[in-house]
């Protein structure tokens, strides 16, 4: 053992011990109010990196789970989440955040246990000691990805932008889903 053991395990005891933040990718980082293509360029919300910045001030870490785009030309396939998913990680890291894991289904069956609103991404990752749900909270811009966040008991944040086609359908959808909603990122962030 080298002479800053110690010291390198301090560290790594208090990064394991920041709070988490768990978020989806596709209108909550990216936007989604046209149709993705996989090799089209993501384009970043405005206001996001201030927001990961300011969350990371904050003494937040990020984990992600994320499902195919809600509004698409075509399915992602797993090459491209992990094309995206390499550049969320360095978008993070450019204005000092820290991407714990992201977790991703590449399906849209619900029946699957891994895609939204089953919880089955939720749960691996607190089973991988990734977060503690009922001590963390989730961001979404879907109902369903609030129903997901809920059914583990984390506190569900719907982002819904004003120009976003997903809006929450109706009042019917959101009986029974405990969630606060935010204008965006930056406007959730700014909140804490």
């Amino acid at each position: 053992m080298g002479r800053y053991t110690g010291y390198l395990n301090d560290i790594w005891k208090l990064q394991a011990n920041r709070k988490v933040i768990g978020l989806t990718l596709f209108g909550v980082l990216y936007e989604n109010t046209k149709s993705f293509t996989p090799g089209d360029q993501l384009e970043v919300i405005t206001g996001v990196e201030e927001a990961i910045s300011l969350l990371t001030q904050k003494g937040y870490d990020f984990l992600i789970i994320t499902g195919q785009p809600p509004a698409r030309t075509r399915l992602l396939q797993i090459q491209d989440f992990e094309n995206i998913l390499g550049a969320t990680r360095s978008l993070f890291e450019q204005v000092g955040g820290r991407v714990k894991n992201a977790y991703y289904a590449p399906g849209v069956d619900k029946s699957d246990p891994y895609v939204k609103p089953n919880p089955g991404m939720f749960e691996r990752a607190k089973n991988e000691d990734m977060i503690q749900w009922k001590e963390s909270i989730y961001i979404g811009a879907e109902i369903n990805d609030i129903r997901a966040a809920n059914k583990v008991g984390a506190e569900g944040v719907l982002i819904k932008a004003a120009n976003s086609p997903l809006k929450t359908k109706a009042f019917e959808l959101t009986q029974g889903v405990n969630f606060k909603e935010f204008a965006s990122l930056l406007d959730f962030a700014k909140s804490l």
